[in-house]
């Protein structure tokens, strides 16, 4: 989203992360944890079989699935090479360890797959040293049968817990505007492209949509009432409310880390400033004054400073404030910006740039007052939104000839498309901590 959105939406107003793997034990309630050195390789891990505990077709069935999903996460998460055992060759475990350690591997992940009473799914997972042969961690999951893709996501999250100390994305997902229906209406996906669901169904104009920190609302600007109001959307509840509806533009917005507030543009008649509210919609304070376009706030990791875009300077370039609009000041940068949003880490700002012609994806690295360039001859690359792990970026793309959301490594690197829609799709919003 550029500036000419909310350019032409006041105009509208005016007129109506070598891996080398090293293990480390610690104790914290009996957990044994693992830790990762080094910044070339990746350590390798074994992926077993999951056996089917009663052997039923189902079971078999689940089995593979279960496992290809497992194996997918894992290698999504950029943290290991993973090696997957030929699913004809039978051994026991002993026999397993010689297996996998002429494979390289470091750690091998074995499990087990229960159905009871044909809705009820039990995971079995285990976690063993190969060279020691000792047992790392094991644990066990239920859900229902339809569950079973978040309860890999679980596993794999929990893998990479114990090998970073920092919780994975698995669970996580995107929110994101699409207009097949030739509306834009808010959809949501896992962060690998499954689970596509459509949100709103309000044949109007819905954008912008924003996940509340460690929360499954998402908040918006919504045409629902003819006016550019914000709502927030429980959708764990399946239920919606106006948040805030003055007279005017009411978007785009960004929750404070603790959710106690949250800042917003609002044109209150006028030019768009930003103003910070509380949760509830209140109006607690004006941050911004003038008679320039104050758009897309994002506040820091701390909630002390918020980035956002200005034109002052006669285009749309970043400034960062504190909290309550003082300390103002510019970060340097060369072309039109849009979109910054603060890495969950607080070292970095990733923003939009027209650069050569295009939108692309750039880094502001904070502490070096260093700018990197992300993607580059691939048409226009907007909307940047962080991994809760700060280690990948989401963005909205029109390389393929229509805007589809990607994802990539914070190097640039791995791009890969997210999901197969129709239509054209914008603005994603990655969640955290839910």
């Amino acid at each position: 989203m550029n500036l000419n959105f909310y350019k032409n939406v006041i105009r509208t107003l005016l007129t109506i992360f070598c891996f080398c793997f090293l293990f480390a034990v610690s104790y914290a309630e009996n957990d044994v944890y693992l830790s990762l050195s080094g910044t070339a390789n990746r350590a390798s891990i074994g992926l077993s079989e999951f056996v089917p505990v009663n052997g039923f077709f189902e079971e078999m069935n689940l089995s593979k699935d279960f496992k290809d999903t497992l194996e997918s996460d894992l290698i999504l998460s950029r943290h290991f090479n993973v090696a997957v055992a030929n699913s004809s060759y039978k051994f026991d475990l002993d026999s397993q360890f010689a297996y996998w350690m002429d494979k390289g591997v470091s750690v091998l992940v074995t499990g087990s797959i229960s159905i009871i009473e044909q809705t009820k799914l039990v995971v079995g997972v285990k976690l063993y040293d190969i060279e020691s042969q000792q047992l790392i961690w094991e644990d066990k999951y239920s859900g229902s049968v339809k569950s079973y893709r978040y309860l890999a996501h679980k596993i794999n999250d929990e893998i990479v817990r114990r090998f970073t100390g920092e919780e994975g994305i698995a669970c996580s997902k995107i929110a994101f505007i699409n207009n097949s229906t030739k509306f834009k209406e808010i959809y949501v996906v896992d962060y690998d492209g499954y689970n596509l669901r459509r949100l709103t169904k309000d044949n109007r104009l819905n954008v912008l949509p924003k996940w509340a920190p460690g929360s499954p609302q998402i908040i918006y600007t919504s045409y629902l009432y003819n006016n550019p109001d914000l709502f927030v959307l429980d959708i764990a509840k399946n239920k919606r409310k106006a948040l805030s509806t003055i007279q005017g533009l009411n978007s785009p917005t960004s929750f404070s880390p603790d959710k106690k507030v949250l800042v917003a543009t609002l044109s209150r008649g006028v030019y768009p400033n930003l103003y910070l509210l509380d949760n509830t919609g209140v109006v607690l304070r004006r941050l911004t004054e003038g008679k320039y376009i104050d758009t897309s706030p994002s506040f820091s990791p701390s909630g002390k400073e918020i980035v956002f875009i200005s034109d002052r300077a006669g285009y749309p370039q970043i400034y960062i404030m504190d909290v309550d609009g003082a300390n103002l000041r510019r970060l340097s940068t060369k072309g039109n910006c849009d979109s910054p949003t603060w890495s969950p880490k607080g070292d970095k700002i990733a923003f939009t740039m027209k650069y050569d012609g295009n939108f692309d994806i750039f880094l502001y690295d904070l502490p070096k007052q260093k700018i990197i360039r992300l993607t580059e001859n691939q048409k226009n690359n907007e909307n940047p939104t962080w991994s809760q792990d700060g280690r990948f970026i989401a963005f909205a793309s029109n390389r393929s000839g229509r805007s589809e959301i990607y994802i990539m490594g914070i190097d640039g690197t791995g791009v890969r498309k997210l999901v197969e829609t129709r239509g054209e799709s914008f603005t994603p919003s990655w969640s955290h901590g839910l």
